[in-house]
């Protein structure tokens, strides 16, 4: 039998620049966060910027894609945590017990170990990469449901989060605990707002089986929005669509 070569990093790395070179979707499929996954995301935006002469942007796209992809792999990753408790994700009571040993279990050690759960399960977060001269549109899906309860904080924190100019602003006046008090939220929305960026083109929809926070950046004042066009959110599964773009998958062993 033929032995199959695996692709190395420079070949990646030469097949995601040839893709954004062509003007291709780019997609990085993650099971956990990783150093290795932190460094194609920032090739992946250094390259997309540098195309469009927009490198003064990276900082901030590159820190809102990775806390959002983040956040994504904490909600699969929990999901796994509450199965193994035999917990329900859906039970107000068991939530907050699941929640409260969730925090001090999910060690960086743990989330690897998870992370190989998640692949086997097919626990994905999905980041894509969408862009042209006019702007670019990046969508962060994790294919787990939210619970009803985690909908309506979310919805009550991205209305809260809107009022804010700087993440400072917002830490003083919310110094609870619960998720994170949406500091990845507000962190993201306040960066947008620094750059002149609408905050209103940073949205999170919910469906029954995943969710997804999608960030619009407009290059100038001829991009056309995915919002002001009402079109659907994101294709139901492109992960396979290797004509449409590149697709860069995360190899846990």
């Amino acid at each position: 039998m033929e032995n199959r070569k695996l692709p190395t990093y420079f070949d990646i790395e030469k097949n995601i620049y040839i893709a954004i070179d062509n003007g291709k979707v780019i997609r990085v499929i993650s099971y956990s966060m990783s150093d290795d996954i932190e460094k194609k995301l920032d090739y992946v935006v250094e390259n997309i910027l540098k195309k469009y002469n927009k490198e003064n942007l990276k900082s901030m796209i590159y820190t809102a894609v990775k806390e959002l992809a983040i956040n994504g792999t904490k909600a699969n990753l929990k999901r796994i945590f509450f199965e193994e408790k035999g917990l329900d994700l859906f039970n107000p009571d068991d939530y907050e017990k699941g929640m409260s040993e969730y925090k001090n279990y999910m060690t960086e050690e743990m989330a690897l170990k998870y992370g190989q759960i998640a692949k086997k399960k097919g626990l994905y977060v999905r980041i894509s990469f969408y862009h042209e001269p006019n702007g670019m549109r990046i969508e962060v899906v994790n294919n787990t449901p939210i619970t009803p309860q985690e909908e309506k904080r979310l919805r009550e924190k991205m209305s809260k989060i809107m009022k804010y100019e700087t993440l400072m602003d917002f830490y003083m006046e919310n110094q609870d605990n619960t998720e994170g008090a949406g500091m990845g939220l507000a962190l993201v929305t306040t960066m947008l707002k620094a750059e002149n960026v609408d905050p209103n083109l940073f949205r999170i929809m919910t469906k029954e089986d995943r969710t997804i926070a999608r960030i619009e950046i407009p290059f100038n004042e001829n991009f056309v929005t995915q919002r002001s066009m009402g079109k659907p959110q994101e294709k139901r599964d492109d992960r396979k669509d290797s004509t449409n773009g590149e697709t860069i998958e995360e190899n846990i062993k």
